[in-house]
Parts: structure tokens; C-alpha cells; sequence
């Protein structure tokens, strides 16, 4: 299974492009963005790859960013997107604009990409959504990783508020109050006084 490819780009064309490596040379299938940003033939490039294999065919999918893949990996989870329309999806917005209308349930954009219609724009954003936020697509390494911890955090308040015997739902709901505060960087102890607090307040 291939996952990475280094080489010489050897010719490169609107939805595919061959790569040289060390005289052998592999047909990947890109999208428009990452035919964008591949250097000229005869210069060295890194391509992320995806194998598509099927009864009658064998296919390299490559991007020329991580995030890109993740995304395509994701596309062809929902109903209705194959590997060909999830690379025409990619070809008409780039992966930060793709998260971002996402995030904001922006319908319009979706359906102005040729071949998404209204239902399937809605399917793409009720599917794809939570994916994304989860794993932390279109975000920097250190914004990811304070993510994470926050994340934790919040799952150790509740596991901590839960076991001195409340309810889970009064729980969730003091959690979610607490979340800011945990942004703000308040540490376990704290959060878990303030908890307490809003607990017995019945809150």
C-alpha cells in the first residue's frame, strides 16, 4: 500500500500527473489544488497518496497536503461521493475554505460546486460536520494539541462531578457552562470547585 510518493514530476496535467522515481514512473489522479501548488516538470515533489483499488482497477490519488486527504478520506464516506466526485469537490474549493463552509452550514457554497445539489449539500454538512471539528481539521498543530487538552480536561470534570454522585444531565450542562473557563486556561482543581458551586446552586 502506498502512502507517500518523492520524485521528479514528469508530466503534469489538469487531473493527474506522472512521478518519476528513480526511473519509474507512477500515475497519480490530483485534484485542481493540487496541480496548483505541484512545481514545473523536472523538479522534485512529495505527494500523500491514497490507493483506490477496485475489482477492475487500480488507482494512485494524490494531494499535495495531509489535510487535503483527510479530507477526500472523509468525502468518500458519504453516501452518494465516489473517489471522482470527491476529487471534483476538491477541485473547486480549497481544503481551509471546504472546513470553513462546513463549520458555518454554508449550503450556498456547497451547492454552487458543480454536481452538489441542495440534498446532497445538506447530507455532506450533517455527515461531515462533527468529523471535522473531531479531528481538528483546518487547524494549526498547537491550536490542535490545546484543543485536545481542553477536551480532556472537560472529560476528567466530568468523570469527576459524576462520580461525587450528580446526574449526568445536570453534569453536561455545568460542563458546557465551564467550557470557557477551561479555554481561559483554568486548571482541573479549579474547575472542578467552580462545578461544585453551580452544582449546589442548581445551576
Amino acid at each position: 500500500m502506498f502512502a507517500k510518493l518523492r520524485g521528479l514530476v514528469d508530466e503534469k496535467k489538469v487531473d493527474n500527473v506522472i512521478i518519476d522515481v528513480g526511473g519509474l514512473g507512477y500515475e497519480v489522479q490530483i485534484s485542481l489544488n493540487t496541480h496548483n501548488a505541484l512545481p514545473e516538470n523536472g523538479e522534485e515533489a512529495t505527494l500523500y497518496i491514497h490507493t483506490h483499488v477496485r475489482e477492475d482497477a487500480f488507482r494512485l490519488i494524490g494531494f499535495s497536503e495531509l489535510d487535503e486527504k483527510d479530507l477526500f478520506l472523509l468525502l468518500v464516506q458519504v453516501s452518494g461521493i465516489g473517489p471522482r466526485m470527491a476529487l471534483a469537490i476538491l477541485s473547486n474549493i480549497t481544503p481551509p475554505e471546504f472546513i470553513d463552509t462546513i463549520k458555518r452550514n454554508n449550503l450556498a457554497r456547497l451547492v454552487s460546486i458543480p454536481g452538489i445539489g441542495k440534498r446532497k449539500a445538506e447530507r455532506l454538512i450533517v455527515e461531515l460536520r462533527d468529523k471535522i471539528i473531531d479531528m481538528n481539521l483546518g487547524q494549526d498543530p498547537q491550536q490542535a494539541q490545546l484543543n485536545d487538552k481542553i477536551s480532556q480536561i472537560l472529560r476528567d470534570l466530568h468523570s469527576a462531578l459524576t462520580n461525587m454522585g450528580y446526574k449526568a444531565a445536570q453534569v453536561d450542562k455545568v460542563v458546557g457552562l465551564l467550557k470557557p473557563e477551561a479555554e481561559a486556561g483554568k486548571n482541573l482543581g479549579e474547575l472542578v470547585r467552580e462545578g461544585l458551586k453551580k452544582l449546589l446552586q442548581g445551576k
